[in-house]
């Protein structure tokens, strides 16, 4: 249940990273004519998400992002208490939930692992009504934005056209034209 929250959180954090790398520009680029995104071959976005995708997941995976990914957590999890206070229960309850379904699993008790998924399904459930609401408080943006701007830093060194690659993918989907306007 850990993994499946940390995923869930680190998820909603990259959701934004395009527009959030975007914002982050401070040197305008030349301005280039817009392009109708029906102009672009429909498989490029896709190409560029795949690859954004998959330096994302490396970049995550770095060990020099794990205490930005620890700071991250920490920040959404104060965020789901402060946003419903028994949420610090429900955290505490789907950590604990991952050994006993490991020692449900060692002793062969298969109701017990059927009612502790269940239950993790609910927690599960829970935990992605909550999130929106925690992420939309400050502390929590300002954690998500620090972790998006080390993760895409991560991202720029095992690929430098990372840059080029959202800038381009935002141009498909109809957003800014690389200069930071619409």
């Amino acid at each position: 249940m850990q993994k499946t929250t940390r995923i869930a959180l680190l998820a909603a954090a990259a959701l934004a990273l395009p527009a959030a790398v975007s914002a982050q520009q401070t040197t305008p680029a030349p301005a280039q004519p817009a392009q109708p995104a029906q102009a672009a071959p429909a498989n490029e976005a896709a190409q560029l998400q795949q690859k954004l995708g998959a330096l994302q997941q490396r970049a995550a995976q770095d060990p020099s992002l794990k205490a930005a990914v620890d700071s991250f957590n920490t920040a959404v999890q104060a965020g789901m208490v402060k946003v419903d206070p028994q949420a610090a229960a429900r955290l505490a309850r789907a950590q604990a939930i991952t050994a006993e379904v490991a020692a449900a699993r060692a002793a062969n008790d298969n109701p017990r692992v059927t009612q502790l998924v269940t239950e993790s399904n609910q927690l599960q459930a829970y935990f992605q009504t909550l999130q929106p609401r925690a992420m939309a408080l400050p502390e929590v943006q300002q954690a998500r934005q620090t972790y998006v701007t080390r993760l895409f830093e991560k991202m720029k060194e095992y690929d430098p056209q990372a840059q080029s690659y959202v800038d381009r993918l935002t141009q498909l989907q109809g957003g800014t034209n690389g200069n930071g306007s619409r």
